[in-house]
């Protein structure tokens, strides 16, 4: 069963209100319609959703330990977290953002390889159809 539009546009109302949290807005519509299309079920996809409200608030909080990223993505960095937190659940979901004054931007975030690797999407700016 597809994600409906309601809740699509509940996800980016709620990720967009993460204060002190700035992404591109088209970003922002491309990363909440890939959480969908990679859970369609939308207990699934409410789950990833809080999530990675949890992670950005986290994040702009200066709660994590991210991990560097270099080369092209070199000065931003990578936070790894769950879909649910649970003992053994693999950290399958990224952020990726650079801390600026006052704020934190996001590049992007969402399952690691599905659709498609998120590191692999964001540098290469490669378009995924939806």
């Amino acid at each position: 069963m597809a994600v409906s539009s309601d809740l699509l546009r509940s996800a980016m109302v709620r990720i967009s209100s993460i204060p002190r949290v700035r992404m591109a807005p088209e970003t922002l519509v491309e990363d909440v319609t890939l959480l969908a299309r990679v859970w369609p079920d939308e207990v699934d996809f409410a789950a990833a959703v809080a999530s990675c409200c949890r992670a950005l608030e986290q994040v702009s909080a200066g709660k994590v330990t991210p991990d560097p990223l270099t080369e092209d993505l070199e000065g931003w960095w990578s936070h790894h977290f769950q879909l649910r937190r649970a003992q053994g659940e693999k950290a399958v979901l990224r952020v990726v953002f650079r801390p600026q004054e006052g704020f934190v931007e996001i590049k992007g975030f969402g399952h690691r390889f599905k659709p498609s690797d998120i590191y692999h999407r964001i540098m290469l700016g490669k378009d995924i159809r939806l």
